[in-house]
């Protein structure tokens, strides 16, 4: 299994599209779109940011895509569904894939308006959009991001957004931890894998630090193509400084693909390369000792270590952080500078974080906690 690598120093549209046809034809994707009628381009549109901003996937890449599979006569198009109660028309609009979309004549949808597909898996009940059981194959076309929960976010976490509106959140709340959540993301994993026909990582300008959507833009002058999400992500978050056992959702993954990270190349350049310094978050390693530690310990920890989302003054009570709480720990009443969140309920998921579209929420650290989260 090979992840194919290639520099960028911009978002050159003809570029790119020649090194999707380079790719797509060394990989023979060319001969499986011949027998493709329906394809979805599944894009990282967490919410309605600029594409400056490296939260979304860039319409360049994108454009770049349609622009190939144009020559083979498929039926195309491209959807999300976007994190809290922001409109996607909004998303859709911002991040610049709409006049992608309108220049080609690609088709945009809504997951929340097609209807969902409920398949349960290891004990966990899944709502999916509809569109995966009606296109033949999916284009996983993801962003290169740090993450504030699971470390690293890509391809394989991409495919989170095939759940439709906050049914996300949910989930949040019944898998509290990062060994928890995890589950979610690879037994999703698991019931889509076998759609994806190529993967596709937008690493040209991507995130680092408070990632998925506060972080700061990072140019890693990169796109990353696999035929397996999890092999694809393998190699991008190493090349991060990410190591495996950190990230047991793309651990798991790989098992489910039948691939050993050992199998996994990439050109001679790219084989023990390291970004320098990125700016990573270390919560993840915290919670996951939290998980085998004794009670009394862990109370002890927890007093010493901790965060939790809180507001600064770029708040405009635009009530996305309240109605995208999983368990209802905001409230904003009249009078207050910004909502109050409730500590003893909060688990802590980070989705109003995630979420806000006016970077109005940062992650409140203890002196042990900046100590240890970089």
């Amino acid at each position: 299994m090979k992840v194919h690598i290639k520099k960028f120093h911009d978002y050159d549209v003809n570029k790119i599209n020649l090194f999707f046809g380079d790719v797509f034809r060394n990989l023979k994707i060319d001969e499986k779109l011949k027998g493709i009628k329906k394809i979805l381009i599944k894009p990282n549109l967490l919410g309605a940011y600029l594409p400056e901003r490296a939260v979304t996937t860039h319409p360049a890449v994108l454009e770049a895509l349609i622009l190939y599979l144009k020559d083979f006569n498929l039926d195309i198009i491209v959807g999300d569904s976007p994190g809290g109660t922001v409109s996607s028309d909004l998303v859709y609009q911002q991040t610049g894939i709409k006049e992608v979309c309108d220049k080609y004549n690609v088709k945009l949808v809504n997951f929340k308006k097609n209807g969902i597909l409920t398949i349960e898996k290891e004990g966990i009940k899944f709502f999916i959009t509809k569109f995966v059981e009606e296109v033949d194959a999916i284009i996983d076309l993801s962003k290169y991001k740090t993450h504030s929960l699971m470390y690293y976010t890509g391809s394989v976490k991409n495919l989170y957004g095939l759940i439709p509106g906050l049914k996300k959140s949910d989930y949040h709340k019944e898998f509290q931890t990062h060994i928890e959540f995890s589950k979610v993301l690879y037994n999703l994993y698991s019931i889509v894998t076998d759609k994806i026909l190529i993967n596709i990582q937008d690493g040209i300008v991507g995130m680092e630090g408070e990632g998925p959507s506060s972080g700061i833009p990072r140019k890693f002058g990169l796109i990353f193509v696999s035929l397996k999400s999890s092999a694809l992500d393998f190699i991008a978050s190493k090349m991060m400084g990410f190591h495996l056992n950190q990230l047991p959702y793309i651990e798991k993954a790989l098992d489910i693909d039948g691939i050993k990270p050992i199998e996994i190349k990439t050109d001679r350049q790219w084989e023990n390369f390291i970004f320098e310094k990125v700016k990573i978050k270390k919560v993840s390693t915290i919670i996951k000792i939290l998980d085998y530690t004794p009670t009394v310990v862990k109370n002890v920890v927890r007093k010493l270590f901790d965060y939790y989302p809180d507001f600064n003054d770029r708040c405009k009570k635009c009530f996305v952080c309240v109605k995208s709480c999983p368990v209802e720990a905001m409230k904003l009443e009249k009078g207050m500078l910004h909502p109050e969140i409730d500590r003893e309920k909060c688990i802590k998921c980070m989705c109003c974080h995630e979420f806000c579209p006016y970077d109005a929420i940062f992650v409140h650290k203890t002196l042990l906690a900046k100590i240890l989260i970089k």
